[in-house]
């Protein structure tokens, strides 16, 4: 196999930097062999055989590191935008999700990690929640490869409602659970957990039954799955007592990744148990601020935590819900924090500060290094660094959005969009060139387009509206 080299050559790299929590913005050449970073100074003369990527005047900086994504509900895009949680878990989770077909979840993840890389989303935790069979599953893993996006590919140990009314059943569960375990086994015994050869793409475990049940049988599955191993455990807490579950339980470990954790905005004390059993343990949080204020999943926890040394990165959670770029996430985290640090002086009539408590460098640590901290992957990318794996980007800054804009990481948080990235490279290979994606979009388009339409026929929205409000009518709101 041909080792492809680049030296992207007369830009200015702009990165966080582990241990602190400035960002480090200067000139240099970057040169790429193979998979990794190997050089990083000014003035590198190019071999014979090293294409030269012309950087001059541009930004590089690392790829963004998406810690809380259902790849395949790109297949649903745009469905779900005005929906509250609770009317998402009736009218997408237990009724729509469950009829998905195999091949509406393919083109779902191949389309989704495509709409990721195009916006410079170079690796992705993909929470994905539809392995209803093993052909679903095959048909999602198989679409994730094929992508050529970093992915730690965590499907869940669930299994569709059989029924919602009088009550809500799960009468496939145990044949599930059975299917599942084995398929885990399988995938993981070839290659250590490798579902690529080069580890782009890993295995994980999407994990949220904690609370059902005796915490014996998920204290057995969970030390199952980390035995195989799987890489990253993740699950939803939203504003429940699930962290303290977790711990009481005994399962909590540095690889583990709650997406949301929204009820902790409501615990500000230093010394808070749920906020101190994440540190201790080394688990990480997932926000997704976007949809987190849109659907009541209550105020976002991310520079909170950034803050207080917990572990955390930012998500974009479901395209059906929201866009699938990191840029909207790090505004709305940084912007929503200055708001309700502003809020606070306010009512409580303290003096002015004298500068913002959170800066631009903490959203662009959030999407970056801190994403890859959440992962465990703070060794192998989130930073543009010698030894590190080339997973990068390169910012035109003559675009309509960024040009006249001077400090790349202002420009980036707060200007920049998918059509300012020129190009995207993951593991050394250009995936996105010349602001196009490398990949054809237009055959996936056209497939997308089809499956989403047979979707919205088979569930139109007066028939979804009918069944929330039979349930809102008998049961409320769900707890979330």
């Amino acid at each position: 196999m041909t080792v492809s080299t680049y030296l992207l050559k007369g830009g200015t790299v702009a990165t966080s930097v582990q241990g602190s929590d400035d960002a480090r913005v200067y000139r240099a050449d970057v040169l790429v062999e193979g998979t990794t970073i190997t050089r990083i100074e000014q003035d590198i003369v190019p071999e014979a055989g090293v294409e030269v990527i012309d950087c001059e005047g541009k930004w590089i900086t690392p790829g963004f590191v998406d810690t809380h994504r259902h790849v395949f509900m790109a297949v649903l895009r745009g469905n779900h935008c005005d929906w509250l949680l609770s009317e998402y878990l009736i009218k997408m989770s237990w009724t729509t999700q469950g009829s998905l077909t195999p091949e509406e979840v393919s083109i779902g993840t191949l389309a989704g990690c495509l709409d990721a890389l195009h916006n410079g989303v170079t690796t992705i935790l993909d929470h994905f929640h539809a392995a209803h069979t093993p052909a679903h599953a095959d048909a999602a893993l198989h679409a994730v490869l094929e992508s050529g996006a970093r992915v730690i590919w965590a499907p869940a140990r669930q299994s569709p409602p059989t029924q919602l009314f009088p009550s809500m059943e799960f009468a496939k569960d145990t044949e599930t659970a059975k299917w599942q375990r084995e398929k885990l086994k399988e995938l993981a015994s070839a290659d250590g957990g490798k579902l690529r050869p080069d580890g782009r793409v890993t295995l994980g475990l999407a994990y949220d039954g904690v609370w059902k049940g005796p915490m014996s049988e998920h204290q057995e599955f969970l030390a199952f799955a980390r035995a195989l191993p799987v890489s990253v455990i993740t699950a939803h807490v939203v504003k429940g007592p699930d962290i303290l579950q977790w711990r009481d339980g005994g399962l909590l470990g540095p690889d583990v990744v709650f997406s949301h954790c929204n009820g902790l905005a409501d615990r500000p004390a230093p010394d808070d148990e749920s906020w101190a059993a994440l540190k201790e343990s080394g688990a990480a949080i997932a926000s997704t601020p976007e949809d987190e204020l849109g659907m009541a999943h209550g105020n976002p926890v991310a520079l909170d935590a950034l803050k207080r040394g917990v572990k955390c990165g930012l998500g974009v959670d479901a395209t059906s819900i929201n866009s699938g770029d990191i840029f909207k996430q790090m505004r709305t985290a940084l912007q929503w924090a200055r708001g309700r640090d502003h809020e606070r002086i306010h009512l409580n009539k303290l003096t002015a500060p004298f500068h913002n408590k959170y800066s631009s460098a903490d959203a662009f640590r959030l999407a970056t290094l801190g994403g890859a901290e959440a992962l465990g992957l703070a060794g192998l990318i989130g930073t543009v660094e010698v030894g590190k794996r080339a997973d990068l980007l390169v910012f035109d800054t003559s675009s309509v959005n960024l040009a006249g804009a001077a400090d790349p990481i202002t420009g980036v948080v707060f200007h920049a969009s998918s059509e300012d990235i020129e190009t995207v490279l993951v593991d050394g290979e250009v995936v996105k060139r010349g602001g196009r994606l490398v990949r054809k979009w237009a055959p996936v388009a056209k497939e997308l387009k089809k499956r989403a339409d047979d979707v919205r026929q088979r569930w139109p929205e007066d028939k979804l509206e009918e069944t929330w409000k039979k349930w809102y009518d008998t049961n409320g709101a769900p707890i979330v």
